[in-house]
């Protein structure tokens, strides 16, 4: 399995794009979020990494939760998927069932389409994306990929992702308080992709340093504010562009 890293930042990032990647499947490409200047950010990552990212590929997007810089692509990639690509052939948008209840609600004062002159003329989520609510006990199949969640502790909503090939699985954090019982939910993958953030509702490098070092060889991190300076150790920052192979160990 490939993750292609097309972006590292945090919230209040402005050097980088929001955190985000791109897997490969026999489906189309799965989108791990969508923060905004999405366009932008997969011609980026075309350009560093040698792939050929077209964002109408994107088959499925894995949205964690509703921040902003998770978020803020959804319009683009909507109005791309309805006006541009076949329609039928909407993404499908993997969230929690309490993420999916409040996506329109983000969405609809942009993409709604009523207008006064057509009565009964509103749009709805369904006429941009196919909603797959997914939870713990009912996993998501994606062609040759499983994802499993599981919900962490942050300010709203949001989940962490495992997704496997049946060969190699990757974890992906997503935004965490530090939970342990979560990091140990987590090491069952064979790369872990962790927040690294400074701030209320993340976890920090000092929580993760306390981690066995047989865990930490394990993690790569993501989601740091600018600037951020990672010492030289087992943990080592993602770049964008950056296409990590996961596989099992040798």
């Amino acid at each position: 399995m490939e993750l292609l890293v097309t972006g590292i930042g945090d919230a209040f990032t402005a050097a980088s794009f929001g955190s985000s990647g791109l897997i490969a499947s026999s489906e189309g490409l799965v989108a791990i979020d969508c923060p905004g200047a999405v366009l932008h950010m997969y011609r980026d990552a075309t350009e560093a990494s040698g792939w050929t990212v077209d964002p109408t590929d994107v088959s499925d997007i894995l949205l964690t939760h509703l921040h902003g810089d998770h978020s803020d692509g959804l319009e683009t990639m909507g109005f791309l998927n309805r006006y541009v690509r076949d329609p039928a052939r909407r993404p499908r948008l993997h969230a929690l069932p309490e993420v999916l209840d409040r996506v329109w609600e983000k969405l609809a004062p942009a993409m709604d389409g009523s207008t006064r002159a057509v009565a009964n003329s509103r749009s709805t989520l369904e006429d941009y994306f196919e909603p797959c609510p997914i939870t713990p006990e009912s996993p998501a199949t994606i062609g040759e990929l499983t994802v499993h969640v599981r919900r962490t502790v942050h300010s709203l909503p949001c989940m962490a992702l495992r997704i496997t090939n049946g060969t190699a699985t990757l974890g992906w954090s997503s935004d965490t308080e530090f939970v342990p019982e979560l990091v140990a939910w987590l090491s069952e993958a064979d790369v872990i992709v962790h927040e690294c953030g400074e701030h209320f509702k993340h976890t920090s490098l000092q929580d993760l340093q306390t981690l066995p070092d047989t865990l930490q060889k394990k993690i790569r991190l993501i989601h740091m504010p600018d600037g951020f300076e990672v010492p030289e150790g087992l943990m080592r920052p993602l770049r964008q562009g950056e296409v990590v192979v996961v596989q099992p160990p040798a």
